[in-house]
């Protein structure tokens, strides 16, 4: 009843609204109302949905503490890390409202508003779409208020919106002129002062004007109201002070972050800890009272939604002090904390890839770049230098798995029989200590579980399913009931894995009984083979062509080590190192040479008198080299008989004849081996343009890609970076024109490698455009593939002409040929050759019918 009478007081409330608003003389009540209306449940709902919004994506949004935080916590900059990358519903539904409000409870007459909320519709208008990171229209919303309502008390306000959003449109300069014109007058309230000084601030760090930005800064922390604001602005004129050089001043505004204690959010609490500690001089600072400090943070309840910042804080110190297994710890410890803070996890990633990578653990390094990489902004620029340091470590990685494999086999080639059995059977006891550490380890971890088990009770007055062995029971009779019998074995629904209901039992007991012994006797032999030292011993090398094969690959790997170690990592002692154990393995006689003229470079950087001795061993055992030479004569250039420029030429000239699988070949097997490692980007171009041509538009890509970021610096980078950014873009564009009007190619598809019947083929139509050469016909034999080529008759003007030619192969006795060519234009051969849809084409010249009957 209650219902009823409401809902008629409404409709009564309503139509007497109407009826006043039909009258000159009610225009007053007819404003209050819609006011009211706009004020009261319009905007009411409206800023309900913002706050909810701003609540959501504060809980969304992680700062990166490890760069100067932006003085709004809530306002996700490019890189930051939001959960939910869609438009927030809080935001769009604060839109609506503020959209339907001004719609219909607008009273605009005569160049004036008559309705005083307006001015805060815009505003929730304006503010809805700045935080749905849609900065043209929030700033339409902004500059409506200031050109309609200047009088409005939001004015000011509006003006501050304004210039946060200049800011986010990254008209960095237009915001902070305007800030400093609008801060001169003195009409607006504290808090909207505060917010144009962070504001102003913030435009001065992203002009990196550092110093500019911490006067404003100062001022809006005296005047801000809000407590979180505060520390806000203080833990970032702490970062100010600390990027500035004001060490002290950073301690200082971080101790007071401290000092607020409970008072403000916790991850500005337990980051101004670690700023405290890196703005100390690390050598005075009492480690104990640190660890005792950050402890009694990890034992705190109200931190351990923090553990993962404060772990890899704790890492952080013990990788400044060089504790490497504590500072490998705590990072993984922090790791395993983390739930979604981004920034964090590749903080951490980057830390322990950093860490291994001093120690010379490249391997392990390069995992860790790896998941780095993984959870960066591929945009960015960092992610471009990690990617850069990854490709490097990618070769270290192999030469130096090359060299640990090979050395091993190669000790034991050239090993007496009774040194082989030493090194063998040592290693099989090293095995068996192993082995039974592990075994130990389970039957530890086995007893562990069993007696927890037994602890609980034996299932008469457990619920859980597996302590019950009345519903296992009842769970094996149901599956068997279902499925029937079943082995053990992967895919075991399958109809072809159930036992045959007609086998006796006796029969499927024998069959255990016999694939149990014989299991029993796959794991003795297994076992005999990791004990037995003749198995191994059978395993060693003896034919001299695979020895011979694995010592030229062992020594080369020991040389580009040496070169990648010095030219591309600057890690000159280990490069010294892996030459100085080349020379000593009695190497090919070509590596000798340019072996020591790599080791004389590197030691003139790092001891200038091994490096006398280095040159003058070359003088004395190597006086014609040209090596030598070079080095006496800074003005002479290498000018060896197959010096890899020399190569180069060879391989690219038959590059220009078509050869590309042979190229590929050429390639892969001698840019491993090149001793001028300032070439090896154009030979690494000339592949990725090969790879391109065989196998396509993607691989193509990547290996273009591969060139851009190993070799960054090289004139084959700057044309690999246009190709990637203008030509393949385009290159995917293209499609059939199937127009076969004018410049015809004549395309007799063969396999690869050339069979008679296919060389004798070539050579009839190499003949007929010699013969027709003045025409404008020539001939070319393109690769299309590894397993497939095109012979090519260019230059037939139009398809009429092409039958004609066909026809004449065909019928004369000259040539004879009997196989039909496919026509294809000009642009649509290079879509096949760029796009490697040559079947898809051939459907294309299909009748109809037949086409559709595919």
């Amino acid at each position: 009843m209650k219902k009823h009478i409401n809902k008629y007081i409404i409709a009564l409330t309503v139509v007497t609204f109407l009826i006043a608003c039909s009258t000159k003389k009610n225009t007053a009540m007819t404003r209050a109302y819609h006011s009211t209306t706009t004020k009261y449940n319009i905007l009411y709902n409206g800023q309900l949905a913002y706050d909810e919004g701003i609540e959501t994506l504060k809980t969304k949004y992680h700062d990166d503490f490890n760069n100067i935080l932006t003085v709004e916590r809530i306002q996700p900059e490019k890189n930051a890390i939001i959960v939910q990358q869609e438009r927030d519903p809080n935001f769009q539904r604060a839109e609506e409202k503020a959209v339907k409000a001004a719609h219909l409870h607008s009273i605009y007459i005569s160049g004036k508003e008559h309705n005083p909320q307006m001015d805060e519709a815009y505003m929730l208008l304006g503010k809805s779409r700045y935080h749905d990171n849609r900065y043209v229209p929030a700033l339409e919303a902004f500059n409506y208020i200031l050109l309609k309502y200047p009088d409005s008390d939001l004015y000011y306000d509006a003006q501050v919106w304004k210039e946060k959003t200049n800011l986010r449109l990254e008209y960095y300069n237009v915001a902070i002129k305007n800030l400093k014109k609008l801060l001169r007058e003195d009409k607006f309230k504290s808090q909207t002062k505060s917010e144009a000084l962070a504001t102003l601030a913030q435009g001065y760090i992203y002009s990196d004007y550092l110093d500019s930005a911490k006067i404003p800064l100062k001022e809006a922390i005296e005047l801000t109201n809000n407590l979180d604001e505060r520390a806000r602005y203080t833990f970032i004129l702490g970062q100010l002070n600390s990027k500035t050089g004001d060490k002290d001043a950073a301690i200082a505004n971080f101790q007071r972050i401290i000092d607020y204690n409970h008072k403000v959010p916790r991850s500005y609490l337990i980051n101004a800890y670690a700023g405290k500690f890196f703005n100390q001089d690390y050598k005075t600072v009492d480690t104990l009272v640190f660890l005792k400090e950050y402890n009694k943070l990890l034992k705190d309840r109200e931190n351990r939604a923090y553990q993962d910042v404060i772990y890899n804080q704790m890492g952080t110190l013990y990788d400044l002090y060089g504790v490497n297994p504590k500072a490998i710890e705590n990072y993984n410890k922090s790791l395993s904390k983390i739930k979604d803070n981004q920034y964090l996890k590749v903080s951490n990633y980057r830390s322990l890839a950093e860490l291994y990578y001093k120690q010379k653990v490249y391997e392990m390094a390069g995992k860790y770049y790896d998941s780095t990489m993984v959870n960066m902004n591929p945009d960015s620029r960092e992610y471009l230098a990690i990617k850069h340091k990854r490709n490097n470590l990618i070769d270290v990685v192999k030469f130096e798995a090359i060299i640990k494999e090979n050395d091993s086999i190669l000790n034991l080639v050239y090993a007496s029989p009774d040194e082989r059995n030493t090194i063998i059977n040592k290693f099989i006891e090293e095995r068996k200590i192993a082995d039974a550490k592990q075994e130990a380890k389970e039957k530890a971890a086995n007893a562990k579980v069993s007696s927890s088990a037994s602890a609980l009770d034996s299932g008469k007055n457990s619920s859980f399913y597996f302590y019950s062995p009345n519903a296992v029971t009842t769970a094996k009779q149901d599956f068997k009931k279902k499925w029937g019998d079943r082995a053990l074995t992967d895919n075991w629904r399958l109809k072809s894995k159930a036992s045959s209901s007609s086998s006796s039992s006796s029969d499927n007991d024998l069959a255990q009984n016999n694939s149990e012994d014989s299991n029993k006797n796959k794991n003795e032999n297994l076992e005999d083979m990791r004990y037995n030292s003749n198995f191994f011993l059978s395993q060693i090398p003896t034919d001299p062509n695979d020895i011979k094969d694995m010592k030229k690959d062992r020594d080369n790997a020991y040389y580009q080590l040496g070169l990648i170690y010095s030219d591309r990592l600057e890690e000159y002692q280990l490069a010294a190192d892996r030459l100085e154990k080349l020379l000593t393995l009695n190497p090919m006689p070509e590596l000798i040479e340019p072996t020591k003229y790599h080791l004389y470079k590197i030691y003139s950087k790092l001891n200038p008198a091994k490096a006398e001795l280095v040159l003058n061993d070359l003088k004395t055992n190597h006086p014609n080299s040209q090596y030598t030479k070079v080095l006496l004569d800074p003005n002479a250039k290498l000018e060896l008989e197959n010096s890899p420029v020399q190569e180069y030429e060879r391989i690219y000239a038959l590059y220009k004849n078509g050869a590309l699988y042979e190229v590929l070949e050429m390639l892969e097997d001698r840019i491993p081996r090149i001793m001028n490692d300032g070439i090896v980007s154009k030979y690494e171009y000339l592949k990725a343009t090969t790879i391109g041509r065989l196998n396509g538009l993607e691989d193509y890509k990547k290996a273009m890609n591969y060139v851009l970021q190993t070799y960054p610096n090289s004139k084959e980078a700057v044309e690999a970076k246009r190709i990637i950014n203008v030509e393949i873009p385009m290159l995917m564009q293209k499609s059939f024109k199937n127009d076969l009007s004018t410049n015809i190619k004549m395309i007799y598809e063969v396999d690869y490698p050339l069979s008679e019947e296919s060389i004798e083929l070539r050579n009839k139509l190499q003949r007929y455009a010699n013969d027709r050469a003045h025409t404008g016909i020539k001939f070319s034999a393109d690769m299309y593939s590894k397993n497939k080529m095109f012979f090519v008759l260019h230059g037939v003007k139009s398809g009429n002409l092409a039958k004609s030619a066909q026809m004449y192969l065909e019928i004369s006795d000259d040539y004879g040929i009997k196989k039909t060519p496919t026509l294809i234009s000009s642009e649509d051969y290079g879509v096949v050759l760029i796009k490697k849809n040559w079947d898809e084409y051939l459907k294309t010249q299909l009748p109809p019918a037949q086409n559709n009957g595919q």
